[in-house]
C-alpha cells in the first residue's frame, strides 16, 4: 500500500464506498478505540492510647503492664471512565482501493481505456468554475459585466472598449458554461474531462481559485463514462439533427443539451478528439 502523503481536495465518499464494498465485500467506515482508567482517592486516620495497670505488694511482689490501643480508619472512593475515539478512515479507504484496484489489475491506461475502465492518471491540468467566475464577471441585473469589475478597471487605467467587449463575451460564456455544468467544477487533463461535484470538493470557492494557478500535477482516480470520437462542429450538429437537418426524430433530443455541452468545451479548448469523460473519485496532488 502507497503510504506517500496525498493531500485530497476531492473525495466522492459514495463512490469510494461503493467502490470497495464491491471489490472488498464490504468496508470498514470508521473504528471506535476505547480507553479506559480508575482514579481513587482515599483518606485514613489513626489514634492510639497508652494505658498501663500496675500493682503488686509492696517490698514482695511488683507488677506493671503497658499497652497501646491503635484504631484506624480508611475512606476509598473509586471512580471509572471511559474515552471513545472515533477514527473516521475515509482518507485511509482510498488507499484500501487504490491498492485493491492495482492487486486485481483493474486499472486502465487513460489513452487504452474503455468506458466502464477504472483508471489512475497524473497530468498537468486546467481547472474552471464556471459558476464562481459567473459571479464575478457578470452584471448582477440583466446583461453586461459586472460593475465592480468595470469600476476597478477604469481606476488602475486598464480600461477601454475593446477591453469592455472582450469581458462581456468571456462573462456570457460563462453564463452558458455554469447553465451547461450546473455548478460542477470542469477540470481537464490530458486526454480527459472532468465535471466534478462542488459538494465532494474540500476547499471552497475561492480557495479553489488558487488551485487553477499551482504548477504541480493533480492525480485522478476515476472511472470512464464516455469517449469522444473525432470532434468537430460539424459531427456535433449531426449528431442532434441526423441527416436531415432539423429536429424531427424525438429520439434525437436526448442529445441536444449533451452536444451543446460538447460544442461549448471543444471550441474552448477543454475537450479534444479522442478524449475520455470521467467521473471522478479522488483527486489529489
Amino acid at each position: 500500500m502507497e503510504n506517500k502523503y496525498k493531500e485530497i481536495i476531492f473525495l466522492n465518499k459514495i463512490e469510494l464506498y461503493s467502490a470497495l464494498a464491491q471489490l472488498n465485500k464490504g468496508y470498514i467506515d470508521s473504528m471506535i478505540d476505547k480507553s479506559s482508567s480508575t482514579s481513587k482517592n482515599g483518606s485514613s486516620n489513626s489514634s492510639s492510647n497508652d494505658s498501663g495497670i500496675s500493682g503488686g505488694i509492696p517490698s514482695v511482689i511488683k507488677g506493671e503492664y503497658k499497652g497501646t490501643d491503635t484504631h484506624t480508619t480508611t475512606n476509598e472512593d473509586a471512580e471509572s471512565f471511559g474515552k471513545d475515539i472515533n477514527v473516521v478512515l475515509s482518507d485511509y479507504n482510498l488507499n484500501n482501493l487504490i491498492s485493491i484496484l492495482n492487486e486485481n489489475q483493474l486499472i486502465k491506461e487513460l489513452h487504452d481505456s474503455d468506458e466502464g475502465d477504472f483508471i489512475l492518471t497524473t497530468s498537468p491540468f486546467s481547472l474552471i468554475d464556471f459558476k464562481f467566475s459567473s459571479e464575478v464577471l457578470s452584471s448582477e441585473h440583466g446583461n453586461g459585466i459586472n460593475s465592480n469589475l468595470k469600476n476597478m478597471m477604469k481606476a488602475t487605467d486598464g480600461w477601454n472598449k475593446e477591453l469592455e467587449s472582450n469581458f462581456k463575451l468571456m462573462a456570457h460564456f460563462m453564463d452558458f458554461g455554469n447553465l451547461m455544468t450546473q455548478g460542477n467544477i470542469l477540470i481537464h487533463i490530458d486526454g480527459a474531462t472532468i465535471l466534478a461535484d462542488n459538494s465532494h470538493f474540500r476547499m471552497n470557492n475561492g480557495e479553489l481559485q488558487s488551485i487553477a494557478y499551482s504548477s504541480r500535477p493533480i492525480n485522478v482516480l476515476g472511472v470512464v463514462e464516455a469517449k469522444t470520437g473525432n470532434v468537430n462542429v460539424e459531427s456535433i450538429v449531426a449528431n442532434i439533427l441526423g441527416t436531415n437537418d432539423n429536429i424531427q426524430d424525438l429520439s434525437k433530443f436526448g442529445n441536444i443539451v449533451p452536444a451543446l455541452s460538447e460544442m461549448t468545451f471543444f471550441s474552448s479548448g477543454l475537450l479534444k478528439s479522442g478524449d475520455r469523460f470521467v467521473k471522478p473519485i479522488a483527486l489529489y496532488f
